[in-house]
């Protein structure tokens, strides 16, 4: 029985030759366009997996194709994101590369190119529904930069993964080393695409792992609300108002709340703004010059 185009490209890679392979995805991509094409990208993830380690050095020279080697935005940015899904398509199946192809997406967790970034998430979802709490423990090391974070909070939120952990205090901890990373984050970090990934992801995750986990992410929520951070207490006090939770949590809710309002920065008192203070600037002695100008000329007048 003769191969379909994609198998017979694939097993001429492996042999060396990985043109007509690159040109076969890329004309399939989709790309530039706002949605690449998924089923190619599984339809050569489950190529790979049939095929084992014959084929895993195809998909890591692909995953690690470079933005300069294959530029975001274009048909190219295909080919690494096709080298991700076959990762992680090898991950759940083959124990003894998980951990290696877990580092390799830690590599890319923070690409140039989101198309990457996003099949990071959905690859490390896909493994966590194969393996469970283990790749809760195993990301561990992700938790030190704001997309690796981001990515880590997003998939634990899926519930591919989500369904299949069974012991809260992973999860729980992965979501408080995330909120200790935004807090901890200078200043200058708020211009960091990175670090708003962090906080989007943190807006997103927590109330789906409460369902699945109940009373300790609440507790964590309400540790979080008595910082003085404004930017985490807004956080919070966002995730309150989800729907879901309030229908199920009402009262810890509530004590939530309570934290917030009681550890809240005091109201500055009017009573003591005694207005803006001494004006030193440019612009006010201007002014003074200007007044003592038509002074003179009201008393030469006079003469």
């Amino acid at each position: 029985m003769q191969a379909d185009p994609l198998s017979r490209a694939l097993d001429e890679a492996m042999a060396g030759r990985r043109g007509p392979l690159f040109d076969l995805l890329s004309r399939g991509s989709r790309l530039p366009g706002p949605r690449a094409n998924g089923a190619l990208a599984e339809a050569f993830a489950q190529a790979c997996r049939s095929r084992g380690g014959r084929a895993d050095g195809v998909a890591l020279a692909m995953a690690r194709l470079s933005a300069d080697e294959a530029p975001g935005a274009t048909s190219l940015e295909f080919l690494p994101t096709c080298g991700v899904v076959a990762l992680a398509a090898r991950a759940t199946a083959d124990a003894a590369v998980r951990s290696g192809f877990v580092a390799e997406l830690h590599t890319l967790a923070d690409d140039l190119r989101f198309r990457v970034r996003e099949a990071v998430v959905d690859g490390l979802a896909r493994i966590g529904a194969a393996v469970g709490d283990a790749l809760v423990e195993e990301t561990a090391s992700w938790m030190d930069g704001y997309f690796h974070a981001a990515a880590v909070v997003r998939a634990l939120a899926r519930e591919s993964w989500l369904t299949q952990l069974h012991v809260a205090d992973g999860p729980v901890r992965r979501l408080d080393e995330a909120f200790a990373l935004a807090k901890g984050a200078p200043r200058a970090a708020a211009r960091y695409p990175g670090h708003k990934a962090l906080l989007e992801a943190l807006a997103e995750a927590p109330p789906r792992v409460a369902l699945r986990f109940g009373i300790p992410v609440l507790d964590l929520l309400d540790r979080w609300a008595a910082v003085k951070d404004p930017v985490l207490r807004e956080l919070v006090a966002t995730l309150l108002a989800d729907g879901k939770l309030a229908g199920r949590f009402r009262p810890e809710l509530e004590g939530v709340r309570r934290t917030l309002a009681a550890t809240e920065p005091p109201v500055r008192n009017p009573d003591h703004d005694h207005g803006p203070s001494r004006d030193r600037s440019g612009a006010r002695r201007a002014g003074k010059g200007g007044a003592r100008a038509a002074r003179a000329a009201k008393a030469r007048t006079r003469r």
